[in-house]
């Protein structure tokens, strides 16, 4: 009897250990490259995962996570730039910051690995109660006929298209004020909990959670006069000695760090009830949610209520929305051509717009622009680059050709915008910087050179 009972006990391990093989596989290969090796400045090493070793430690870490000791994100304030127009009617330039938290090399991993799981169960019950199509931030939502999956452009040109085939209609565009800064954690554990289907966290999600909400810190600029030497790497009370009084931590109940793997999961794992009163309460009104960012499509007669209801529940949410970023968008046909008649802000001003804004993109009814400080932005990065090129008058040395990295930047959103949305109105935005910058270069040129 005894016998048999050990069988069956190590036949449960055996399977229990071929399951989570399975996990930490299939986890590692839905991970992008440039996530398996994170190169940032941290108190710890990077780990690339792709190295056996390397990813048998993170997986021996993750099975004992309950006796991790989790090391305090790094917080840095970068800096957004936006160009706004003064009273003057020129164009300047201002700083947004954007405080971003990142977390040591092995916490990101683990993060990594519980966002993989909760992800799964999130995306089954987002299928099970139909809001699949509502929720677009932190998902992968491919492509038809594609394994890549749509960016902002894609999503922008969805609402549009939707707006366009609607004629007469009022389009509603919201912000959640400090999102991330003000999500209560009392609220974020019952929502966990509704996801994966149990009254409680286990002792590891548990551990997660914890180490989310009341997270250490250390702001970059204390981290940068720390010396931290390479041998107290490895050692975290080497580390948390060093660190002594630079360290911080979220004593409130409210709050998640923004930047690590999990943190946009648990957003969107935070509104899941809004998402879905939303859905049931108004099933004939278009609804999209990135993030913070709310839009909605409706008639005229739906908007008074829709608004209030919107109000009721974010404010169960223990959320507010943010009236200087939040604007009304009224379309109309004007002999046969949609037009966007007025837009009023959240206090009910009529404002200077005749466009609804949404992920970057602007729609007039007629034409889909891409916004005009991204536009501003790329026009600064030519003409400096412009002047960069014209002011090099030494020779350089030649030297062989390296190989070319294909990176992210303006230019390259700005060929991908126009192929996938195909409109006249980012086209017309192209050209114009282009002319910009040729007209600089011309000038530059025909201007003597009085050093000569």
């Amino acid at each position: 009897m005894t016998s048999s009972k050990y069988r069956t006990m190590s036949a449960v391990c055996r399977k229990r250990s071929l399951r989570l093989c399975m996990d930490y596989q299939e986890w590692k290969k839905q991970i992008k490259p440039d996530k398996k090796l994170r190169k940032y400045q941290h108190v710890d090493e990077p780990i690339n995962l792709d190295e056996e070793r390397s990813f048998q430690k993170v997986i021996r870490v993750i099975e004992d996570v309950r006796n991790h000791q989790f090391l305090p994100f790094i917080k840095k304030i970068e800096n957004k730039i936006r160009f706004r127009r003064n009273t003057e009617g020129k164009t300047v330039r201002k700083n947004k910051p954007r405080p971003i938290m990142y977390a040591s090399h092995i916490d990101a991993h683990i993060y990594s690995y519980y966002n993989f799981l909760l992800m799964q169960k999130y995306e089954n019950y987002l299928e099970k109660i139909n809001l699949s199509k509502n929720v677009i931030a932190y998902r992968k939502i491919r492509i038809e006929g594609s394994e890549k999956g749509k960016s902002n452009v894609h999503f922008a040109k969805e609402v549009f298209d939707y707006i366009q085939s609607q004629n007469d209609c009022v389009v509603i565009t919201q912000d959640i004020t400090g999102f991330f800064d003000n999500i209560n954690h009392k609220l974020l554990k019952e929502k966990i909990c509704k996801i994966n289907g149990t009254d409680k966290l286990d002792e590891k999600v548990y551990k997660i959670f914890r180490s989310i909400t009341a997270y250490k810190y250390i702001n970059y600029g204390d981290f940068i006069n720390k010396k931290i030497k390479k041998k107290t790497k490895n050692n975290k009370y080497a580390i948390y000695k060093i660190l002594d009084g630079v360290v911080n931590e979220n004593r409130t109940n409210i709050g998640i760090p923004q930047g690590s793997p999990i943190s946009g999961l648990l957003a969107n794992v935070y509104l899941v009830d809004f998402d879905n009163q939303i859905n049931t309460s108004f099933p004939n009104i278009y609804y999209r949610r990135y993030s913070d960012d709310l839009i909605f499509v409706c008639k005229n007669d739906q908007k008074e209520n829709l608004l209030k209801f919107i109000g009721e529940k974010i404010k169960e949410s223990s959320l507010t929305i943010n009236p200087t970023k939040s604007y009304i968008s009224y379309f109309k046909i004007v002999r046969d051509i949609q037009i966007c008649d007025k837009v009023t802000d959240g206090l009910g001003n009529k404002t200077g717009r005749n466009y609804v804004d949404y992920l970057g993109l602007e729609f007039n009814g007629d034409c889909i622009y891409l916004r005009k400080n991204t536009v501003q932005k790329l026009k600064h990065k030519q003409e400096k680059k412009v002047l960069s090129q014209l002011s090099n008058t030494v020779k350089q040395e030649r030297r062989r050709p390296r190989k070319i990295k294909i990176r992210m930047n303006r230019s390259n959103y700005f060929k991908r915008a126009s192929n996938i949305i195909n409109n006249l109105g980012i086209k017309k935005q192209v050209l114009k910087v282009t002319r910009s910058r040729n007209k600089i270069r011309l000038a530059k040129k025909s201007t003597p050179n009085i050093n000569k």
